[in-house]
């Protein structure tokens, strides 16, 4: 078996859990233009209705993903894959952990954001058939907005 098959998400609610979430990885998403990395960006981000998600292997946090729901559609964005772990698939387990929870949840679109100076992220995007909306966020405007429908 890889080690992607037995990447765990799990739904992150008490305080310590946010925290252990921020202190994963904290100096990598430091200076993320999609989300200023702090304990209280990310509370900002759950009291938005984002649903906050660790990822992890063993007992480590390999990263960090957000979903919510909106109007049948599925809104996901997520930090990459702890360096340490990266080339292992786990990417891959995390779009179908997305198309997962559309599916269960009866929604017809995924839409991932994702920094444009995140080539990784752009090719994974376009490997699972997500289209590039030509709709950007951020201050800056360097979030890019990719979308993929689903045929339930």
């Amino acid at each position: 078996m890889t080690p992607a098959q037995y990447l765990e998400f799990k739904k992150s609610e008490s305080n310590q859990e946010i925290k252990d979430i921020f202190n994963f990885n904290a100096k990598a998403f430091a200076d993320s233009p999609d989300l200023n990395w702090s304990e209280e960006n990310i509370k900002k981000e759950i009291k938005e209705g984002w649903k906050l998600y660790s990822v992890n292997y063993d007992d480590d946090i390999v990263a960090a993903l957000f979903i919510k729901m909106d109007d049948g559609t599925l809104l996901t964005k997520n930090t990459p894959i702890k360096l340490i772990y990266q080339g292992n698939g786990f990417s891959h387990k995390i779009k179908d952990f997305y198309e997962q929870v559309a599916k269960e949840n009866n929604l017809k679109k995924i839409i991932n954001y994702c920094p444009s100076d995140n080539f990784r992220m752009i090719s994974l995007n376009e490997g699972h058939d997500y289209i590039k909306t030509g709709k950007t966020h951020g201050p800056e405007n360097d979030i890019l907005e990719w979308e993929k429908n689903l045929d339930n």
